[in-house]
């Protein structure tokens, strides 16, 4: 997170927002903008305001408030165009002239051409107003369409070849002039789909070789480097688990061609080892190593300072879901100590490794005594007594009919389910069929006051619907609950246009 704060005093965040981020979300059910992460992350953050924003695929300098103060003389900068901000662009296209100023109804660029650069053209814009898509569209307008903008006929890229240099204004407390600037990002230098995929996570993770191993102590060196179509790679993911990467060929054409990019991870990530694995609907293949040492059967990775176990060649998947990290985060944060936790279809416990660290006590459910005793491994992994939790082996439906009948109940139940599965009795489960039915059987569970997280990775089933799921079982168990906080996939998880993120989760309180 370093990489992204530029400065920070008692008035003002700056920020180096990375392209592919939004300012803020724009709806309920999409991922959080750069200003939600960062006000989960800081007490001190939690009241920042939003004075500027930039496009989600522009990069850059934004500047947050942090007091009153600041944000009423900010405010008014901004209203009087008396913030200076210096723009970098790429174009395919060499501006006719050197410097000029571009035109619209009530909006103004000034422009000028920097030099040759490589094969494109690099631009300076200054705009002298502040409309939505001002620059892009001002670009377009003049001939030089920018790079990466097929929305106003630039040439498609990596990403949008524009960049938020430089901010310049008055402080609020001192009035003395102040000024901002994000360095030049290396895709400007190198237009390429994996220089942007590995520019995009270095700030967030603290790294400069996102497959090199972690050295410096970063809270989280397990993320997912190439997502897929949204990355440039269809039909590709990458995680990095510390200086390991496991690439998935979700298509059996991208395994064919799959050669090139794996020369070029090598060479781009610098990784200890890579394996591979095809994940298609028909078929899920073990992980197979293509480069480097073989891992060590379960090898430990950091996620928000905490310890899990991986392993690329013990089943299906590694023993942790990265998309559930953000989950985690907030179980860590929460007041939980000496209260207890349901966590159903737990896999090897991360859920249950993050609510113990934050000190509570925890029941694990899992249908693999396999799974269990590598959930036990993370206990002790993070120096946690296993024996001071419960590890349940059986079915979690079974099992959570039998809480109900005991009469027990736990501060906080988690459902997190398979989108489809089969019991060793034969009985099939479907997400987007069934939760209404696994969440009525969970609600009975959850003490007053308590929380029941609900997951699911179920592509077709759309948000609005999961929730709906979620608010009739509960309804018809009686319980009353306020409207559930969502949360999706963390920023490394990203999401191509016009799709809708896999995961899906709502915190909700019961009473």
């Amino acid at each position: 997170m370093n990489g992204l704060i530029l400065f920070e005093d008692d008035h003002l965040l700056v920020v180096n927002k990375p392209s592919g981020i939004n300012t803020h979300k724009p709806d309920r059910f999409a991922p959080d903008g750069i200003h939600e992460w960062l006000t989960k992350r800081e007490a001190r953050w939690r009241t920042l305001s939003i004075l500027q924003r930039l496009d989600k695929d522009t990069s850059g300098v934004i500047v947050f408030g942090k007091t009153r103060e600041a944000n009423q003389s900010l405010t008014k900068q901004f209203e009087q165009h008396k913030v200076e901000k210096i723009y970098l662009l790429l174009s395919a296209a060499r501006p006719t002239r050197m410097k000029f100023w571009a035109k619209s109804p009530n909006s103004v660029t000034e422009f000028e051409f920097v030099q040759a650069h490589g094969d494109y053209f690099l631009v300076q814009a200054k705009p002298l107003t502040g409309k939505t898509h001002q620059i892009r569209r001002h670009a377009a307008d003049a001939g030089f369409p920018i790079l990466g903008d097929t929305e106003y006929e630039g040439a498609a890229a990596a990403r949008l070849m524009l960049h938020a240099r430089k901010l310049s204004f008055e402080h609020p407390a001192t009035g003395e002039p102040v000024s901002f600037e994000a360095s030049v990002p290396r895709a400007f230098d190198e237009v390429d789909p994996l220089v942007a995929a590995v520019e995009f996570r270095e700030p967030l993770f603290g790294v400069s070789h996102v497959g090199q191993r972690h050295s410096r102590g970063e809270p989280t060196n397990a993320f997912r480097l190439i997502s897929g179509e949204a990355d440039g790679f269809p039909d590709v993911i990458v995680d990095s688990y510390d200086g390991n990467l496991l690439v998935q060929w979700q298509a059996e054409t991208a395994e064919a061609s799959g050669a090139g990019l794996i020369e070029r991870l090598r060479a781009e990530c610098q990784p200890q080892a890579i394996y591979t694995q095809l994940v298609t609907k028909q078929e899920r293949t073990i992980p197979r190593l293509v480069y480097g040492n073989e891992l060590a059967k379960r090898t430990p990775v950091r996620e928000n300072d905490i310890t899990f176990l991986i392993n690329f060649g013990e089943g299906l998947a590694t023993g942790v879901f990265l998309d559930q990290r953000e989950n985690r985060r907030r179980l860590l944060a929460m007041p939980l100590r000496g209260k207890t936790v349901l966590n159903t279809f737990a896999y090897t416990c991360a859920f249950s490794v993050a609510a113990a660290k934050a000190g509570a006590v925890t029941t694990s459910v899992d249908l693999s005594k396999n799974y269990l005793e590598w959930g036990r491994e993370n206990f002790r992994a993070n120096d946690l007594d296993p024996a001071a939790h419960d590890f349940v082996f059986g079915d979690a439906f079974d099992w959570l009919k039998r809480f109900a009948k005991r009469g027990q109940h736990w501060d906080m139940v988690i459902l997190d389910p398979p989108t489809f599965s089969t019991t060793k009795r034969g009985r099939a489960f479907q997400a987007a069929r069934d939760y209404e039915e696994l969440a009525a059987l969970a609600i009975p569970l959850v003490a007053t006051g308590g929380w029941l997280l609900c997951s699911t990775n179920q592509r077709t089933l759309s948000a609005d619907e999961f929730e709906g799921s979620i608010q009739r079982a509960a309804k018809r168990c009686g319980r009353a609950m306020g409207s559930p906080e969502f949360e999706t996939v963390p920023f490394d998880f990203r999401v191509a246009p016009k799709e809708r993120p896999h995961l899906k989760t709502f915190w909700a309180r019961l009473e």
